[in-house]
């Protein structure tokens, strides 16, 4: 079958790395995995051994109708879905667990929709136990970037907040089918056990860091005073949270940010 771009399809045939994921993710026999885009299975079959009944999530109808065909319906509940319009709330109880019960997530992630992923995991993060997920070495750089680098931004800050994310290795191309033209990191995601993001603090933090890394090259106070409209009210701001506005948002750590959303205007 083959892979289409579209949808951003790269399927791992690297059994080690299929193995090295696995055991990242160390699933127990009563968890709900769940796996995000199966593709033609090579996760799916492991997992199934593992655990012996896995919920998977694929948007292709042709690679679904795969699934079926080599997965019992004991072992496998698909879902043929888009996983960006997935409640995972409501995972577990489609799948026969007891409703509300936390999610343990892998997956080889399409590259065109990754960060999407990322993103929608922060929103979602109450339904997440943990995950071992796949990006874009690109895109995994950034989720494990730290303050005063290029790499770090927005997805870093968001994602830091709420999950403790960890890089375990990297696979290079040849590691899959059809061969990607960009290396591929693979990742642990673990919950902070202390929540600092609220609902209503994530809406205004998100705000905040778009006018903040609006031009990476202005520096904070420029940056800020753009979006509010006035010099002055940049300053009232930067000093009310303890910033310095003369740095380069890149440098300002995620307490800071935190800060800035906390006094952010209305």
């Amino acid at each position: 079958m083959r892979a289409r771009r579209e949808l951003g399809q790269n399927f791992l045939v690297d059994r080690g790395a299929v193995r090295r994921i696995l055991d990242a993710l160390d699933p127990g026999p009563d968890e709900c995995v769940v796996e995000v885009g199966p593709g033609r299975g090579a996760l799916t079959a492991s997992l199934i051994e593992r655990v012996g009944r896995i919920v998977a999530i694929e948007l292709d109808p042709h690679l679904a109708i795969e699934l079926r065909e080599r997965f019992s319906r004991r072992a496998l509940c698909l879902l043929e879905r888009d996983i960006l319009r997935v409640d995972l709330e409501s995972i577990a109880g489609e799948a026969g667990m007891a409703p509300g019960s936390s999610l343990v997530v892998v997956g080889n992630l399409p590259y065109n929709i990754s960060k999407p992923i990322a993103m929608k995991l922060v929103r979602q993060r109450a339904s997440v136990d943990r995950a071992v997920l796949m990006f874009q070495k690109e895109v995994a750089d950034r989720l494990t970037a730290t303050p005063g680098t290029k790499a770090y931004g927005p997805l870093t800050i968001l994602t830091g907040l709420t999950y403790r994310i960890t890089r375990l290795f990297d696979l290079r191309p040849s590691a899959f089918r059809p061969r990607p033209k960009v290396d591929s990191s693979v990742t642990r995601w673990a919950p902070r056990e202390t929540p600092v993001l609220g609902e209503e603090l994530e809406a205004t933090l998100r705000r905040c860091l778009a006018a903040s890394f609006r031009h990476r090259r202005q520096t904070f106070r420029n940056n800020l005073r753009a979006a509010l409209g006035s010099a002055a009210a940049a300053d009232a701001l930067l000093e009310s949270a303890a910033l310095d506005g003369s740095l380069r948002p890149e440098a300002v750590p995620p307490d800071g940010f935190l800060r800035l959303a906390e006094r952010w205007p209305a």
